[in-house]
């Protein structure tokens, strides 16, 4: 039989390791049944050969040794593999501290920047804010002005028109006075003329009464004369 030393040292050193990498990756719990069965070569060692031909209790012996060295193995790798990683955190925990620490001095550096800054971006501010009253001030007051140099403009154009319509109401009074004495004279001669017609009217009418009258009196004065002529032819028989 041989020893035990010997016997875990032979053992041990045909322990492989299976998908490393996996091993090192996975930052999750892995059970250590699974670890023992997946990432070794525990089931291919216990089933060799030279397991089966052993007769018990030996084979039970070495295939507890295996399975020690199997588990043994792969948890100190795995631990291993933690250990860096945990180093790796450490390291980047540390390295993470100090640029923190540099981006806070950054921020205080910063801060006090930005506060120098804020001040003149107030004074600026309220330097602005003066300027644009001012602004607004000047620019009411040119507005002002071009108003009132508009209403003046406006004034007297006005002005230009309302003395073109006083000469043109003028013109029109002074011409309707002239046209009025004209009107009075037409006037005057379109009653005379009237006046005239009624006249002649009038004379016609007694014109034509006259005459009618005189014809009258002439048919009387002929029976007058006929009447006159059979009594001169009376007269001499009677005597």
């Amino acid at each position: 039989m041989i020893d035990n030393k010997a016997l875990f040292d032979y053992w041990h050193d045909r322990v492989q390791l299976k998908k490393q990498e996996k091993i090192a990756a996975t930052a999750q719990h892995i059970p250590t049944q699974v670890l023992r069965h997946e990432y070794t070569n525990y089931d291919l060692l216990r089933q060799s050969a030279e397991v089966k031909q052993l007769t018990e209790p030996e084979r039970s012996r070495v295939i507890a040794i295996i399975k020690y060295e199997c588990t043994a193995q792969v948890l100190q790798y795995r631990a291993g593999c933690l250990r860096d990683r945990a180093n790796e955190f450490a390291d980047a925990y540390k390295e993470i501290n100090q640029h923190k620490s540099q981006l806070l001095d950054l921020i205080k550096v910063l801060q006090e920047k930005l506060f120098g800054k804020d001040q003149q971006l107030k004074q600026l501010e309220t330097r602005m804010a003066s300027l644009s009253v001012e602004n607004e001030a000047l620019r009411s007051e040119i507005e002002s002005k071009k108003a009132a140099e508009e209403l003046h403009k406006e004034l007297e154009q006005l002005k230009k028109q309302y003395d073109a319509v006083e000469k043109r109401r003028r013109e029109l009074a002074k011409n309707n006075q002239s046209l009025g004495g004209r009107v009075a004279h037409t006037q005057r001669y379109k009653k005379e003329r009237d006046e005239a017609r009624v006249l002649v009217e009038e004379q016609k009418h007694q014109i034509f009464s006259l005459t009618a009258e005189n014809q009258q009196l002439r048919q009387a004065n002929e029976q007058f004369l006929r009447k006159l002529k059979r009594l001169s032819a009376v007269e001499p028989t009677l005597g």
